[in-house]
């Protein structure tokens, strides 16, 4: 059964988000089934599923309750509510465009990477014997752990140790393929190799097949906004011309980026 996370959090609150997450990872639940899972009277699990469900958070087809289209409303007024975040997805986008590669952009949410902007070239597609489903596939909305991906792997060092453990604590270092960190030393080392070059590196860490390479990007005041990343099959380029190519692309771009950002706040303290 789910547990509270939240210490002197509204439990009704908690609960109802509770419901939604759990009826997003089994892709719908019927009442009974919710009701077995949670361990509440099916009452109490009634009222919630109905408010969210009068609130359009939910709808229910048949017997299922599926997450409603009212979170899709939610997440596009946040995605687009940051200037960073707009200039952002103009990057991934040109990213895309000069290299015919994935590219994306991701902030870390609630301890692991969430997307906020991808982009495939037009003319590029992977091998679908590269994902083993197509949520392997990166999308707007996905989360992902931070331990195995590149961009993640950028935000992570640049968060303080302490921070960091947290994450590790709540989300575990869960392996993706045989390549993927699993070992919590071996993660301090990789951050550290990030911290040195500017970028991180995911060599077939979550994806068999599929390199990548993730380079934080700052705000003006020196926070992080969030990371960049580049996707690349391995069968297209070699690890060497991965890393001194493409690495310098995206580092290029996030540095590029940053500017931007500084130009867009030097304009409105002006105005």
């Amino acid at each position: 059964m789910p547990t509270d996370r939240a210490r002197g959090g509204v439990k009704t609150t908690e609960r109802s988000f509770a419901f939604v997450e759990h009826i997003q990872r089994r892709d719908g639940a019927t009442l009974s089934e919710l009701v077995a899972e949670f361990g509440l009277a099916k009452s109490t699990v009634y009222k919630h599923l109905s408010t969210l469900e009068s609130h359009g958070y939910l709808e229910k087809e048949g017997e299922q309750y599926h997450v409603g289209l009212k979170f899709h409303h939610h997440g596009e007024y946040a995605r687009l509510r940051k200037r960073g975040y707009r200039l952002a997805g103009r990057t991934v986008r040109d990213l895309a465009e000069r290299t015919s590669e994935e590219a994306d952009f991701v902030v870390e949410n609630d301890g692991r990477t969430i997307t906020v902007y991808e982009s495939y070239h037009p003319q590029n597609s992977y091998r679908e014997d590269l994902f083993a489903t197509t949520s392997d596939l990166s999308h707007s909305g996905t989360y992902y752990h931070m331990h195995c991906t590149a961009a993640g792997k950028a935000l992570l060092a640049e968060l303080p140790d302490e921070r960091v453990a947290a994450i590790l604590d709540r989300w575990g270092l869960p392996a993706r393929t045989e390549n993927t960190i699993t070992d919590r030393a071996a993660l301090r080392d990789d951050l550290a190799r990030t911290r040195e070059r500017g970028y991180a590196v995911a060599d077939e860490e979550y994806v068999d097949g599929l390199r990548a390479v993730g380079v934080a990007v700052s705000n003006p005041d020196g926070s992080t906004l969030g990371a960049l990343g580049m996707s690349v099959p391995t069968y297209r380029r070699e690890s060497d011309a991965f890393e001194t190519d493409l690495a310098g692309i995206v580092v290029e771009a996030a540095r590029d980026l940053e500017a931007a950002l500084r130009e867009g706040e030097g304009a409105e303290a002006e105005s």
